[in-house]
């Protein structure tokens, strides 16, 4: 197990690089994940004293327990508001236990109340009570795709990393091992934090596979091929081709070597260390002209020309993964959330897949310098403008959120504890130990507009050979400009306006 390296990026200074809510839109069709939970106390840790000589034995001693401060907050309660109760459950996992224990720990000892409560519609909500100068809670969950930009610009958001504390420090130190850094990332907009995305484990897309019908048609070991660095698009390809089975010689696939739900451009991009877009001090930038790009934009073509697959929705959105956990697919591209949901039995073992299945990167590209997991989305809580004291609550916060204090290991232990519960196998846990430090999250889709001309028009003609990846830019240059000039000068407050606070009637809706 790469515990080590989890640790590592933990508690690096630098934040990494790169759940989705049901119901919502056709790119949102994937039951939200209920936030996994940590954080407990951090002091520095006390000097030794005396000194040893050059030729001393090294003793391990036992730690040093963390001093808790002397905290009092007045009584402050700090609403936690969702589309749900997100009141920690603590027969879930480390993750929730912990976080539940350290909330009662802050409650008794730091004269303070967390409530978590249920707002409905959480975008609704937060926009038109914010609007009203009565914020309808002080934190609140939220999609990143759904608050940047819109929520952001139009004034719904304040920034976390702008508040200081009475010696003009940061309230919140997101380099602490507390933090999600894929998510911290996720959450920054013109270089300021909007999220507090509590650590859990994080692994975003990636390659389920089929070891039992793997082994059944003598296709390759995944696990051997990552773990020697071969998996590659170019042997993506050729196991995605050689796991087409006709089994009743109809002329038609009963077992396809791949399937995808989710657009899977997306991969070919992170997989090859790109993007469509890249944030910038001022926003963000198209990235489409770089090599890396236009490496995976012509594999991507090749792939969805000549290789025969499951794609898009087979009729219900769910059921592009029933088809693999049914044994119709070889391959699926899916997010790690999948292995509990849909992939393993139930709390009374029942359902799940019958064969066995593992899970491994997406392959990566020609350009790559490493394996990587690409997400659309992150779920961190973000603060609300408009309420009392944000310095205060953003210290609350960061306390409840310290459940197992600076111990890295803790977390890397409690990370592992959590991928372990939903994997079929022990290198699967690995992969994603190994996976969790390289999660990118793009921002494109909080571009609704932009997000759409690329998907449904420059990639969707490169996808059906309309259009050559070069031929594709040319075309759409002006459309993309365009764009991304309203970007730069959009009313998002407008759009606030007309959506939330007075949005259009209906056709046959009765007027005064």
């Amino acid at each position: 197990m790469k515990k080590k390296l989890l640790a590592l990026t933990l508690s690096a200074s630098m934040l990494m690089s790169m759940a989705a809510c049901g119901g919502e839109s056709a790119d949102d069709q994937t039951p939200t994940p209920k936030p996994t939970t940590s954080g407990t106390e951090a002091t520095p840790e006390p000097t030794k004293e005396g000194d040893k000589t050059p030729d001393a034995t090294p003793t391990e001693e036992a730690p040093t327990p963390t001093e808790e401060p002397k905290l009092d907050f007045g009584g402050r309660t700090v609403r936690i508001g969702s589309y749900y109760d997100m009141t920690p459950d603590p027969n879930k996992d480390t993750f929730n236990k912990a976080f539940s224990d350290r909330i009662k720990f802050v409650e008794d000892n730091y004269n303070c109340k967390i409530e978590f409560i249920n707002v409905g519609d959480y975008m609704s909500s937060y926009v038109t009570s914010v609007l009203a100068g009565d914020p309808s809670c002080e934190m609140g969950y939220m999609l990143t795709y759904k608050m940047l930009p819109a929520l952001i610009e139009g004034g719904i958001l304040q920034p976390i990393s702008d508040l200081k504390d009475s010696n003009g420090e940061s309230v919140v130190d997101f380099d602490k091992p507390w933090y999600l850094k894929s998510a911290v990332e996720a959450s920054t907009y013109k270089n300021k934090v909007y999220g507090m995305p509590l650590m859990g484990a994080d692994v975003q897309y990636g390659i389920f596979w089929n070891k039992t019908l793997f082994k059944q048609y003598n296709l390759p070991d995944l696990y051997e091929l990552y773990e020697n660095d071969q998996w590659t698009w170019d042997k993506f390809k050729e196991i995605a081709l050689a796991g087409n089975v006709d089994l009743d010689g109809d002329g038609e696939y009963d077992i396809h070597g791949f399937n995808q739900r989710e657009n899977l451009i997306w991969s070919f991009m992170s997989s090859n260390g790109a993007d469509a877009v890249k944030k910038t001090d001022a926003g963000v930038e198209l990235a489409l002209d770089s090599k890396e790009a236009q490496e995976a934009l012509e594999a991507y073509a090749d792939f969805m020309q000549n290789v025969p697959h499951l794609s898009g929705w087979l009729g219900d959105w769910q059921s592009q993964i029933w088809s693999f956990r049914d044994g119709q697919s070889m391959m699926c591209y899916e997010a790690w959330w999948i292995s509990s949901g849909y992939l393993n039995p139930n709390a009374d073992g029942e359902g799940g897949m019958q064969d066995e299945w593992g899970f491994v990167p997406f392959p990566k590209g020609p350009s790559a310098t490493g394996y990587a997991s690409y997400g659309k989305e992150a779920s961190p809580w973000v603060m609300l403008n408009g309420i009392e004291n944000p310095e205060q609550v953003a210290q609350i916060m960061d306390q409840i959120y310290r459940i197992f204090g600076d111990d890295e290991e803790a977390y890397t232990d409690a990370v592992e504890a959590s991928f372990e519960a939903n994997a079929r196998d022990p290198y699967a846990v690995e992969v994603c130990l190994e996976l969790m430090p390289t999660v990118k999250i793009s921002p494109l889709m909080g571009f609704d507009a932009l997000n759409k001309l690329l998907n449904n028009e420059v990639f969707g003609s490169i996808e059906k050979g309309e259009n050559t990846p070069q031929s594709a830019l040319e075309a759409y240059q002006s459309a993309l400009d365009s764009m991304m000039a309203d970007i730069q000068n959009h009313d998002y407050n407008k759009d606030l306006m007309d959506t939330y606070v007075n949005p259009p009637e209906e056709e046959g809706e009765a007027t005064e």
